[in-house]
C-alpha cells in the first residue's frame, strides 16, 4: 500500500513540475503541434519515471574494526515504524487506510463519469443511427445543442445550426478526427481517474483541449474559410455547454485568446529552443527518483549462491534477503533475523528486505561458505534455514524467507487428553532472550548497550512479546477451570472440544473456531468459554501489536 501511495505522490510530482514548464514557456506559441506532443509526452514521462528508477551504483567499503553491512542499535531500528502510545500500537485502521479509502473513492467517483458518459454516446448512435455526411460519420440527435466529436463520430443537432454553417462545422471537426485527438483525450480522462486529487491534471486536460481547438482553428482556415466568418461561427455557438468529457467541443476555451491565436503571428522557429525547458525538469525528476544499488567488497550471498568477491579473504558472507506470508505472500516487515548461536542480527524493512552480514561463516572442505540463518516473528513459526555459497553464479533474485502462521497451544490441567506440556518456569533475572518468544512474566531483556567501540562486537536482542491475558497464565488457568465446571453444572455438559481464536492488535478475541468436538453441545460449551475472555494485552513485535492465533482443549466433565 505505502509503494501505490508513494508511487502516486511522486508521479505527481512530475505532473506539477511538467505543467509549470509549459505554462511559463510554451502556452503562447503557436506551435500547436509541437505543444501536443509536449503534453501528451511529458505525461507518459511523469507517470513511468517513477516506475522505472535511475539505479546508480554505491561501493561500500569495510572500514577498521567494522565490516560493511553491519548493523548499530541506530541501524537496526532506523526503517522500523516508531510506536508512541498503546492507541497508536493497536490501532488497524490508520491514517494509511483512511488515505488509502478516500483515494479509492474518488477514483470510483471519476470512473463511474468516464463509464456513463461513454455510455450516454453509445446509446445516442444506437438510437439516432450513424448516417454519412460528406464523407463523415455523423449523428443526428436532439439531446446536445452543441457539435462535437467522439472517436471518428460527430454529433450534431439540426435544430441549432444552419445549413450554411454546416461546412464550417463538419471542417472543424474533420481535423480533430483526421489527427486522432481522440487518443489524446481518452489518454487524459484515464489519468484524471487515477490522479483526480491532483489538480494540475485537471490543467493538463484542459490546455489538451484547448490546443486541440488551436489545431482544428488552423486546419479550418487553412481550407480557405474566411476568418471573420468562423470566428462568427464560434461565437454564436458561445452559449453551448461542454456535457462529454471525452469529447472535442467545438466552442471549448472559446475567449479572446482563441480568437486571437486564429491571426497571430506564427511564432519564430527560433523559438522551438524554449522546449529545451523540459531537460531540466527531466532531469530533476531523474535524479529525485534515482536509487542506490550497493556492491560490496567482501564475498556476498546473492539469493543463495555465491556472488563474485571482490575480496575473499575476511570470509564473510553478506545475505540480501526477503520475509514474506507463505499464507498470503504480503511481506513482513520487522521481523528478527539473527545469525544462528550469534548475536548478530537485524531486523527486516518496511518492504520485507533485510541484508545480514555474518563475519564468521562456516568454511567447507571446498572452500565454500556457509551461515545458518534463523528468522522469527511473534505468531509465526520460526524459520532457520542454510545459506551455502557455492561459487557457482549469480542468482540475482533475493533469498526470501516464507513464514507459516503459527497456533500457539495453550496448556489446559482440567483437561485428560492429550496435549503439549506445560509451558517452561520464566528464565532466571538479567537472563537474555533472543530467539524464544516471551511473555509478559518473563524479565525483559536489558537496555540497549552503548554504541559499540572500535573492536568490540555488538548485541543484537530479539523483542518479542506474545498476548498475555489479565493476571498471568495462573488466572487464564482458573478461568477456563471456573467456565468449564460452571457450564458443566449449568448445562449438562459432556466431551471434549478444541477451539481456536485469535487475540487481534487490539487484544480482543476473534475468529473463533470449533476445530474438533465429541459433540455439539461440548463444542457450544468450548465456543462459549473462548467467547466471553476478557480482552488480553495483544502481542508485539518490536513495540508493535500484531495478531496471534491460539489453540485451547476444553474438557466438560
Amino acid at each position: 500500500m505505502e509503494t501505490s501511495l508513494f508511487y502516486l505522490v511522486n508521479a505527481s510530482g512530475g505532473i506539477v513540475l511538467f505543467y509549470l514548464v509549459y505554462w511559463l514557456f510554451l502556452r503562447n506559441e503557436t506551435f500547436h503541434a509541437a505543444n501536443r506532443w509536449f503534453l501528451v509526452g511529458s505525461l507518459l514521462l511523469a507517470i513511468l519515471l517513477p516506475l522505472v528508477p535511475v539505479r546508480y551504483e554505491v561501493l561500500v567499503e569495510a572500514a577498521d574494526g567494522t565490516k560493511a553491512g553491519a548493523h548499530t542499535i541506530a541501524d537496526t531500528f532506523k526503517n522500523i515504524p516508531v510506536f508512541k502510545g498503546a492507541e497508536e500500537s493497536t490501532t488497524t485502521f490508520g491514517w494509511q487506510q483512511a488515505i488509502l479509502l478516500i483515494y479509492l473513492t474518488g477514483a470510483a467517483i471519476f470512473l463511474l463519469r468516464l463509464l456513463t458518459q461513454t455510455a450516454v454516446l453509445i446509446h445516442l448512435m444506437i438510437k439516432y443511427r450513424v448516417t454519412s455526411l460528406n464523407g463523415m460519420r455523423v449523428v443526428e440527435n436532439e439531446k446536445y445543442g452543441l457539435p462535437f466529436s467522439f472517436f471518428n463520430i460527430v454529433f450534431i443537432n439540426p435544430k441549432f445550426h444552419t445549413q450554411d454553417d454546416l461546412p464550417e462545422i463538419l471542417a472543424h471537426e474533420k481535423v480533430h478526427i483526421r489527427e486522432h485527438h481522440w487518443f489524446d483525450l481518452l489518454f487524459i480522462e484515464l489519468l484524471t481517474v487515477i490522479f483526480w486529487f491532483n489538480p494540475f491534471i485537471w490543467m493538463f486536460e484542459r490546455a489538451i483541449k484547448q490546443n486541440h481547438e488551436y489545431l482544428a482553428d488552423k486546419g479550418v482556415l487553412a481550407q480557405g474559410h474566411t476568418v471573420g466568418r468562423y470566428q462568427a461561427l464560434l461565437v454564436n455557438q458561445l452559449m453551448g455547454m461542454q456535457i462529454i468529457g471525452i469529447t472535442n467541443n467545438l466552442n471549448f476555451a472559446l475567449s479572446t485568446n482563441r480568437l486571437k491565436m486564429m491571426t497571430k503571428k506564427k511564432t519564430s522557429a527560433s523559438r522551438l529552443i524554449r522546449f529545451t525547458w523540459a531537460l531540466p525538469a527531466l532531469a530533476l525528476l531523474l535524479f529525485a527518483f534515482a536509487e542506490p544499488q550497493y556492491s560490496y567488497t567482501e564475498t556476498e550471498i546473492i539469493g543463495n549462491k555465491l556472488a563474485p568477491a571482490e575480496i575473499q579473504s575476511g570470509k564473510q558472507l553478506t545475505i540480501h534477503g526477503k520475509v514474506v506470508s507463505k499464507e498470503t505472500g504480503e511481506v513482513i516487515p520487522g521481523a528478527s533475523i539473527v545469525i544462528k548461536g550469534s548475536t548478530v542480527g537485524c531486523v527486516s524493512d518496511r518492504d520485507g528486505t533485510f541484508t545480514l552480514v555474518d563475519n564468521n561463516p562456516t568454511v567447507k572442505a571446498d572452500g565454500s561458505l556457509s551461515s545458518e540463518v534463523v528468522v522469527s516473528f511473534v505468531g509465526m513459526k520460526t524459520v532457520v534455514n542454510s545459506i551455502s555459497a557455492s561459487g557457482s553464479g549469480v542468482d540475482k533474485a533475493k533469498y526470501t524467507f516464507k513464514m507459516e502462521e503459527a497456533v500457539q497451544i495453550l496448556y489446559n490441567p482440567n483437561y485428560s487428553g492429550e496435549q503439549l506440556i506445560p509451558p517452561p518456569p520464566p528464565p532466571a533475572p538479567g537472563k537474555r532472550i533472543e530467539i524464544l518468544n516471551r511473555t509478559e512474566s518473563e524479565t525483559p531483556p536489558p537496555p540497549p548497550p552503548p554504541p559499540a567501540v572500535k573492536g568490540e562486537k555488538e548485541v543484537f536482542f530479539v523483542v518479542e512479546d506474545l498476548p498475555k491475558y489479565p493476571g498471568g497464565y495462573e488466572a487464564l488457568k482458573e478461568y477456563i477451570e471456573k467456565i468449564q465446571k460452571k457450564l458443566a453444572r449449568e448445562k449438562n455438559l459432556k466431551g471434549k472440544a478444541t477451539v481456536t481464536f485469535t487475540v487481534n492488535p487490539k487484544g480482543k478475541v476473534t475468529d473463533i473456531k470449533v476445530v474438533k468436538q465429541d459433540n455439539d453441545a461440548a463444542a457450544k460449551g468450548a465456543y462459549t468459554i473462548a467467547n466471553e475472555m476478557p480482552d488480553w494485552t495483544p502481542g508485539k513485535q518490536r513495540g508493535k501489536a500484531v495478531p496471534v492465533k491460539f489453540m485451547l482443549p476444553v474438557e466438560f466433565k
